[in-house]
């Protein structure tokens, strides 16, 4: 029996085949510190998910309960709380709107990527899947893409990937500094030109048709 767990960082929750927006937003200081915010939004299918939490099981998968997802979350948060360099993590679990939130303040990037290398190894995920999403030096800011996501939504169940279909995508990145350039022309940055947006489409990203990584330089 298959059993579905809540892990927000790695996108994939137990609300089977509901639409949903990933919202990730990052503010950079010159300094190398800075803020992540992340979002896994539901709401627009409520009703269904609501549907799926009264069931014991969904396409193979035990359905766990509201308790245990609560518990799920309350695990990352203790995992990030004890990462170096990560301080203030406030996990928000809106279990009537289906919102989950995970927010936290970071010395370096780096101490960042810490967080996503820890969480790969709670969940014994594949060790080749590199975690080392950002990096910024010398006023250059990377968000870099290398999970192989085409190939592991390849080996995915039809039934299960459906759930992505619908999914929407959305970066926010906000500086001290003014942008000089981006890599990224989908991205627009906006009029104090301290902040870029990117909205994309999940399965445009699997398939390679869009593409969610950008280097942004500053001045």
């Amino acid at each position: 029996m298959k059993k579905i767990y809540f892990l927000p960082l790695l996108c994939f929750t137990i609300l089977f085949q509901s639409c949903f927006e990933v919202i990730e937003e990052v503010k950079m200081k010159d300094d190398g510190s800075g803020h992540f915010n992340f979002v896994i939004n539901f709401s627009q299918s409520k009703t269904k998910i609501n549907s799926v939490l009264k069931m014991q099981k969904i396409n193979g998968y035990t359905i766990p309960s509201k308790e245990e997802i609560k518990k799920e979350a309350n695990k990352l948060e203790e995992l990030a709380q004890n990462t170096t360099g990560i301080s203030n993590v406030k996990t928000n679990i809106d279990l009537t709107n289906y919102i989950f939130v995970v927010d936290l303040d970071f010395q370096k990037i780096t101490y960042l990527n810490a967080v996503f290398l820890k969480l790969k190894k709670s969940k014994k995920i594949d060790p080749s899947i590199t975690t080392d999403y950002f990096s910024y030096n010398d006023k250059k800011f990377i968000r870099s893409q290398k999970v192989p996501i085409k190939a592991l939504y390849d080996k995915m169940e039809k039934a299960d990937a459906v759930v992505f279909e619908t999914a929407k995508y959305t970066s926010v990145y906000k500086f001290d500094s003014t942008i000089k350039s981006f890599s990224n022309k989908n991205a627009t940055p906006s009029k104090s030109k301290k902040a870029i947006k990117l909205n994309s489409s999940v399965i445009n990203v699997i398939n390679g048709n869009e593409k969610i990584e950008n280097t942004i330089t500053l001045n």
